[in-house]
């Protein structure tokens, strides 16, 4: 199968349309071109539209991006509906197509199209635009908008017509009217057979500013239009109740919608826009947005219906059993303010004269809605015919009298209730409960007179009393009552308090604690009763005075303690107030003796306050012991702690006078004493200044030992130790100047110091690179270094040194006993000659010069030179090289007369020296440049040995004369 086209073939396509289309009036249009003079295509998701213009004028071509096997059947339906099924009654809103299977030729193989008319109108989103931006926004036109809007639904609806993508793009505005394109989701009832099950897959989801989240997953169906619906017609309404919205959310945040965005939809909890909607100054606008607010969480089923009847409000303002005429009135003047004319079944119900008859020809009057009825279409203007008028008059009067019945019952007021009952007004009408009160108020005046009278004259109350108990049931709730029974209870309670009194006074003996209770029920009970005296009133007084101070004495225990003779003698007082007491006098012999043991406490607080100032311990202890035995006191534990105070300054100034008294052990009884009594510690400097400055003393000594002995602990490296050690001993160790404690540190000082100066020896030798000094430093007698930190990080070196400071002595017994060096050995010496002595240096000297005679002796190759270069013009000579390791290069020179004795004699310019590297390099010789115009070259070699103090050169080796004339040619024999 051939691939699908892409818009280039298709464009390339139709700049031939004669061929590339099957229907007759295509091939003879044009396409509208661009600029550049290629078809200008308008793209969209499925497929891109083109503007095609031709002898039966301008249609609209669209050609689909990818193929789609159920394309040609959904068109095809919607085609057959529109068409053969709607007929003439094809919504207006909706523009005819034809769907061509085969419409359009790209190379080989023919492709689907779609026609349909040339629609000339303005996108409804850019149409909102130009309205909401002119100078004064034209709210009338959006609001004609959202009706017509409202009437197009309505026709697919009618039509059962699912447009699938309600949005701005696919709303064109023709002459202010909505007309819809772009059908490529579009359900017709072919489409959607009943059973879910069957239905088919969207093609199109609708862009998502204007289609709940739920939508993607339902199939094609004719409820899918809905939420667009709404959402379009919520925005158009919004916008004309407040202009300002559209600003705020699509001019200001560049919203290519009408005014929701996705996010609106896929997250409504953070979204600006629904709280602005639901606050609409349009009520409509307000309930819509709440109802489409809501169903943004509830599952696609539940969208509300898209459905508006302008006569809702006021059919249900009219179906309820008490209707309300001024909400009624309202609406139906709303409703022809817009153009609704009422329908024939509303028009009668909304005339509110008629509601007014009808409460007056009821057979029961109801005479309050009677009288706010009249009163309501009085104050709307309205004239009332002259029998309803005569009719309200009178409820009105019977509502007044009825209303200040009620006011009067309601609160409990017998005598206005007798005022305000008018019976030829409220009988035949008025309900039961305040009927029966109203009838009753007159017999309750009468009693409440009475009341009032006993209440004004009550002499010693008891008639007031009586006359309440006998008639208060029937007063129950009136207010006015609730005075007199608050004065007759008054007074009952002032008569029982009184006659409690007399009963206890009579008595005989008489008790104290009766008496005062007596008493305190006469006081509570208000002033005191006509029958009591004031013979009664100062007995009564004195009881209430006594009885409490008795209690107090009685509740003290018998037991001697500081806190039972405080108690006793505070309750005693100076005795005066008891002094006509009966009762009181068996308590004055125990407070005398309380007295004595409180001045005896007291003389030991003096004590203890002196001892506190400085004064000796001993005063506390003294006063301590005049009290007697085992009596509690709050001083008992400073008592105890004074004597083991005294105990632990006698330990302390033990250890203070030792012959070489320890510093810690002063230390630790000072501690001890500071942990068991710190207040006298403190005040130790005023008991005993210099036993207190020699304890201070001791503890800043055991604190610099504990420095000492903690450095060990806390410092891991061992040359960190003694350096803190050494620098800790020179900062503080004045302090330790007499100090019996300090030889606990001589051994570890003597070790730290000794160990520093041994590695500062070793680390000078190891500085100098010096391995001799370096062997015997670490040899000579000292702590042993071994596992010493800096020692071990240069383990290395000093391994690496010893060993060659161990090599250079081998190397000296060596030549002390005759035998040969290595060249390791020649190279270790010149490294380190300067450990050598004279006559070790000689018998090296002597042994190199005996080898560079002997067995390193330079001898001649074969053959011993060759004429080389163009022309003949470079000599090289050519020699054996002994003694490898011994000798460290080769002098050689080049004479125009002589064989050479000493280096020195040759000339700078003909010399060199020769390495290992470069003679064996040249394959055992070197090239020589003769002297300039010479016949002959007298080349002269010697071996030099490098020893470090001196450079030894040894016997020469004579190569040549080589003849370097004019015709010269390599020698057949050779002479050196």
């Amino acid at each position: 199968m051939a691939s699908w086209p892409t818009q280039s073939d298709y464009k390339d396509s139709l700049q031939n349309p004669d061929t590339a289309f099957r229907d007759p009036d295509l091939r003879q249009s044009q396409a509208e071109r661009s600029p550049m003079g290629v078809p200008r295509a308008r793209s969209g998701a499925f497929a891109s539209v083109y503007k095609m213009t031709g002898p039966k004028g301008v249609v609209a071509l669209k050609l689909f991006n990818f193929p789609n096997e159920d394309r040609a059947r959904r068109y095809k339906a919607v085609s057959d509906y529109l068409e053969r099924t709607l007929g003439p009654k094809k919504p207006p809103c909706v523009v005819k197509f034809q769907y061509h299977t085969e419409g359009i030729r790209v190379g080989k193989a023919w492709y689907p199209t779609l026609t349909m008319a040339w629609v000339k109108g303005v996108a409804l989103g850019e149409w909102v635009r130009q309205t909401t931006e002119r100078k004064v926004p034209d709210v009338a036109a959006l609001k004609r908008m959202a009706e017509s809007w409202v009437g197009l639904v309505q026709q697919l609806q009618a039509t059962q017509i699912a447009h699938g993508d309600l949005q701005h793009d696919n709303v064109l505005v023709v002459n202010d009217a909505p007309v819809l394109v772009d059908y490529d989701g579009m359900c017709v009832p072919a489409l959607a057979p009943a059973d879910p099950k069957q239905r088919l897959e969207q093609l199109e989801f609708g862009k998502p500013a204007y289609q709940h989240p739920a939508r993607a997953a339902e199939r094609l169906g004719a409820d899918l239009d809905h939420f667009s619906a709404w959402v379009v017609l919520v925005a158009l309404r919004a916008i004309a109740a407040d202009p300002q919205l559209y600003v705020k959310y699509v001019l200001k945040t560049d919203n290519e919608n009408l005014l929701f965005t996705p996010a609106d939809m896929e997250r409504p909890a953070k979204s600006q826009l629904w709280p602005d909607l639901m606050r609409s100054k349009d009520p409509e606008v307000a309930e819509w947005a709440r109802n489409l607010r809501a169903s943004l969480d509830k599952p696609f089923a539940q969208i509300p219906p898209f459905t508006l009847d302008p006569f809702a409000r006021l059919r249900s303002l009219l179906t309820v059993s008490a209707r309300d005429w001024a909400q009624i009135e309202t609406e139906t003047v709303r409703l022809r303010r817009a153009g609704k004319d009422l329908p024939a079944d509303l028009k009668g119900s909304t005339d509110p004269v008629a509601a007014l008859r009808g409460l007056c020809d009821a057979p029961v009057r109801d005479w309050p809605r009677i009288a706010a009825e009249g009163a309501r279409l009085e104050a709307a203007g309205r004239a009332l015919p002259t029998d309803l008028r005569a009719v309200c008059d009178t409820a009105r009067k019977r509502v007044v009298v009825r209303e200040a019945l009620k006011r009067a019952v309601d609160e409990r007021n017998p005598r206005a209730t007798a005022a305000a009952y008018q019976p030829a007004l409220l009988d035949d009408w008025l309900e039961p409960h305040l009927l029966t009160a109203a009838r009753a108020a007159a017999g309750l005046v009468p009693l409440l007179d009475a009341l009032k009278a006993a209440t004004v004259n009550p002499g010693d109350g008891r008639a007031l009393v009586k006359l309440w108990d006998d008639t208060g049931a029937k007063l129950s709730g009136a207010a006015e009552a609730r005075a007199y029974e608050a004065a007759a209870n008054g007074w009952r309670a002032r008569i029982r308090a009184a006659d409690a009194f007399l009963a206890a006074f009579a008595k005989s003996p008489q008790t104290e604690r009766e008496l005062s209770d007596a008493w305190q029920g006469v006081v509570t009970a208000g002033p005191p009763h006509p029958s009591l005296g004031p013979a009664h009133r100062a007995r009564g007084e004195n009881a209430a005075r006594w009885w409490p101070a008795l209690e107090k004495l009685r509740r003290v225990p018998a037991g001697a303690s500081h806190e039972n003779d405080s108690k006793l003698v505070g309750a005693w007082g100076d005795g005066a107030g008891l002094g006509a007491c009966a009762e009181a006098a068996p308590f004055a012999a125990r407070v005398t003796e309380a007295r004595a043991r409180l001045a005896l406490v007291e003389a030991l607080e003096r004590a203890i306050r002196g001892a506190e100032q400085g004064g000796p311990e001993e005063a506390v202890l003294a006063a301590a012991g005049k009290l007697p035995p085992n009596y509690p006191h709050p001083h008992t534990v400073r008592v105890l702690e004074g004597a083991e105070s005294v105990q632990l300054l006698a330990e302390l100034r033990r250890e203070a006078e030792r012959p070489q008294p320890s510093d810690r052990a002063i230390a630790a009884a000072y501690d001890r004493l500071k942990a068991r009594n710190l207040r006298f510690a403190a005040r130790l400097d005023k008991v005993n200044p210099g036993l207190f400055r020699r304890a201070e003393e001791a503890v800043v000594r055991r604190k610099l030992l504990d420095r000492f002995a903690g450095i060990d602990r806390d410092e891991r490296r061992k040359d960190r130790q003694d350096q803190k050690w050494l620098a800790l001993w020179g900062e503080q160790g004045k302090l330790l100047t007499g100090c019996a404690d300090r030889e606990e540190l001589r051994e570890r000082l003597t070790l730290a110091r000794d160990r520093l100066e041994k590695w500062a020896k070793v680390a000078e030798a190891l500085k100098a690179r010096d391995m001799f000094t370096l062997l015997a430093r670490l040899g000579a007698p000292g702590p042993d270094l071994t596992d010493y930190p800096p020692l071990v990080a240069r383990a290395a070196e000093v391994g690496d040194m010893l060993g060659r400071a161990e090599r250079v002595v081998a190397i000296r017994q060596r030549i002390g006993a005759g035998s040969p060096l290595t060249p390791e050995d020649m190279a270790l010496l010149r490294e380190h000659h300067d450990a050598l002595d004279a006559g070790t240096k000689a018998a090296i000297e002597a042994q190199v010069r005996a080898r560079l005679a002997g067995d390193a002796r330079l001898v001649p190759a074969y053959p011993a030179y060759t004429i080389t270069g163009k022309r003949g013009g470079l000599v090289k000579a050519c020699w054996a090289w002994g003694g490898h390791g011994l000798i460290a290069h080769c002098v050689v020179a080049v004479d125009a007369r002589r064989f050479l004795t000493d280096p020195a004699e040759a000339d700078p310019y003909s010399r060199l020296n020769c390495l290992a590297e470069n003679h064996q390099r040249e394959g055992g010789g070197v090239t020589l440049v003769p002297p300039a115009g010479a016949a002959h070259a007298y080349v002269t070699v010697w071996p030099v040995v490098e020893l470090g103090w001196k450079t030894v050169y040894g016997p020469p080796l004579n190569i040549g004369p080589v003849p370097v004339g004019s015709g010269t040619a390599s020698p057949t024999g050779t002479r050196w």
